[in-house]
This record gives structure tokens, C-alpha cells and sequence, in this order.
């Protein structure tokens, strides 16, 4: 009767650890340190990077500074993702020098990581696996090359006397995927309207002072990355004579541009032509309205999917490369086809 009554409750125990969900902790970590979460980018290139995590079984924990100017916090949050010893790490740079050191040691403890984003850039000792990002020369130069179909009339016809002007805000000179984007936009414009008569001026970094110039691209950069700072900046290039157009070379940049816009109200069909980087709410609308003539947009969510994607697949010792996320330029016009929308948030 006993071995009876036994049996029966060890099968009954049976039965129901059998119904019972089973838990389990993923088989994969992965800490993401990111630029930032103030802009709507970085929210979707989180969205991405937990889909990644939810599909191919790996918890991932998503940080990023307060502000895109806050450097030191972003090295801080690095050396505490290396500090968790994770499966791999998925990082984009606010400032290449400053976490190369970061990046190396995360090699030295076999921790592989991938970049997005912004690179690090130049001999990290295999500690990078990979990049994954738009190629944002070519999406600066795309920018360019619509901002120039819009303009090359008035720009035809200008003189050394009375030069034409195109302003470029960019939010800074640390970040590879912002500097990329303002580099690739103004080599292509200057090669456009004619190098030799071509004036780039504004900042250090990326000027080539052209005298007699009958076009001039005026670079201008913020102190910080603040939106007052910002809306100074993109107030100077309004200010500029014969501005033809003025192109913001990130979500940031070019929501200045369409706040300062609201007093002056120079943007617009028949006026100053407007182009933003990324997407947003703000920059979205102000190309709905046809307050900016376009603007590029990523694919932040799968960046940050492909990003973790690429982590687990070094973790597992495959071999991954770069990879170039798709872009796109939007109007008020196409901006609703399915690959586009696809790319827009708000």
C-alpha cells in the first residue's frame, strides 16, 4: 500500500512538473552601450536590438549618456559592460581615441565586440569583429546631390562679387558617423558646383578657403550638444547672404534647423532649401509641411538588430564582416512607400 501511495504522488509530481513552464536563462548576453536615448534614433536602434535578443536567444541591456556630448559618461558605461564579462558587446563611439584603450582590453579578455553606428576605427588587435552601419559618406553625398538639383540654377548664374552660400550645422567633430556625413556632403557639393570655385569655411576641420569663391559652405558646429547651442549656430548660417540652402547632417542638427525656422520662416517652395538627416517627429513633419525639401533616413531598428545578430554570431565563432544598412532620401512626395515608411519614425 505504501509502494503504492508513493508511486501514485511520485507520477502526480510528475505530471505537473511536466505542465509547469519551464524557465530558463538565455543563452546569450549581450551589453549594448549606445550614443545616447535623447533622440528617437537610438530608441529605435534599442527596439531592434531587444527583437534581435528575443529571436536568437539573448538578453541584452541597452545604456547610453544623457546627452551626446557627455563622453566620459559613455567610457564610463563601457568599462562596466566589460566589467560584467558579457558574450560580446555592441558599441557605438562618441569619441574613437577615448575608448580605444576600452576596446583593447575587452579583446584582451576575449570579449568580441561590434561597433555600430560610429567606428572606433584603426587597429584594435581583433577586439572589433565588425561594423555595422549606413555608409554615411555616400549618405552625405546623396544629401548633397539633391540639395544641388534644387539649387544649380541660382548657382549657375553666381559671381565672385555677390557669392552664393550653403550652410551645413553638424552636431560635432567626435563622432565618426556625423563627421562621415558632413565630410561625404561637402565633398560632393564642392565637386558639384566646382572646386576651383568652391569655398569651405566655418571650422578648422574642414576648411578650404577659396578666394573670389562664387560658392561658399559654411560648416558650423556647436559648442555642445544642447538645443540652445544648436539654435545659435543654425541662427548664424540663416543669417548668411544668398543662403541657397543649408543641410543638417543628423536628427539633432536638423530639428535646430526647422525650430529656428519657425521665427525667420525662410524654409520652404520657392525659398531656401531645407535637407535634415534621419527621421524623428520634428524633421518628419517639417518634410510633410514642405517646410524641408528632404532628408536622408537610416534604419535604426535594424541596425541595432543586425548589430546583436553579428555579436552572437562571433560569439559562436562564425565569421562576420561590415555591413552597410541601407539608406534612403524622402520627400513629401515618396515618403509613404512601404520601404520608406518602413524607416520612419516618429
Amino acid at each position: 500500500m505504501k509502494k503504492t501511495t508513493a508511486l501514485l504522488l511520485a507520477t502526480l509530481v510528475a505530471a505537473l512538473v511536466g505542465l509547469a513552464p519551464v524557465l530558463s536563462a538565455a543563452q546569450y548576453h549581450i551589453e549594448v552601450v549606445s550614443k545616447g536615448f535623447q533622440h528617437d534614433f537610438w530608441k529605435q536602434v534599442n527596439l531592434g536590438c531587444v527583437a534581435a535578443g528575443k529571436d536568437l536567444d539573448a538578453s541584452v541591456n541597452f545604456v547610453g549618456p544623457a546627452s551626446e556630448s557627455n563622453i566620459s559618461e559613455q567610457i564610463e558605461q563601457l568599462s562596466n559592460a566589460i566589467n560584467k564579462r558579457p558574450d560580446a558587446i555592441c558599441f557605438a563611439a562618441l569619441d574613437r581615441e577615448a575608448s580605444l584603450d576600452l576596446i583593447f582590453q575587452a579583446g584582451a579578455g576575449k570579449i568580441p565586440v561590434v561597433t555600430f553606428d560610429s567606428d572606433v576605427g584603426g587597429d584594435t588587435g581583433g577586439a572589433v569583429r565588425a561594423f555595422v552601419a549606413t555608409d554615411n559618406q555616400d549618405a552625405g553625398a546623396a544629401a548633397a546631390k539633391q540639395m544641388y538639383e534644387a539649387v544649380k540654377g541660382k548657382v549657375a548664374s553666381a559671381t565672385s562679387a555677390a557669392p552664393v552660400h550653403i550652410g551645413v550645422l553638424s552636431q560635432d567633430t567626435t563622432s565618426q558617423s556625423v563627421g562621415d556625413r558632413t565630410v561625404g556632403f561637402i565633398k560632393q557639393i564642392v565637386e558639384l558646383c566646382g572646386a576651383a570655385t568652391t569655398s569651405v569655411e566655418g571650422h578648422v576641420k574642414f576648411e578650404k578657403v577659396i578666394a573670389s569663391a562664387k560658392v561658399v559652405i559654411d560648416v558650423g558646429i556647436p559648442a555642445e550638444t544642447i538645443d540652445a547651442a544648436a539654435n545659435t549656430i543654425a541662427q548664424t548660417l540663416f543669417n548668411k547672404p544668398n543662403l541657397l540652402g543649408i543641410y543638417g547632417s543628423n536628427e539633432f542638427a536638423a530639428k535646430a534647423i526647422v525650430n529656428v525656422n519657425e521665427t525667420l520662416n525662410i524654409l520652404g517652395p520657392g525659398k531656401t532649401v531645407g535637407i535634415g538627416f534621419d527621421s524623428g517627429s520634428v524633421q518628419v513633419q517639417a518634410v510633410k509641411d514642405k517646410t524641408l525639401y528632404g532628408a536622408i533616413t537610416q534604419n535604426p531598428f535594424q541596425i541595432g538588430y543586425l548589430s546583436v545578430k553579428t555579436a552572437i554570431q562571433a560569439i559562436k565563432g562564425e565569421k562576420v564582416s561590415n555591413i552597410a544598412v541601407p539608406f534612403f532620401f524622402y520627400t513629401a512626395e515618396n515618403m509613404n512607400q512601404p520601404e520608406i515608411s518602413s524607416c520612419l519614425y516618429e
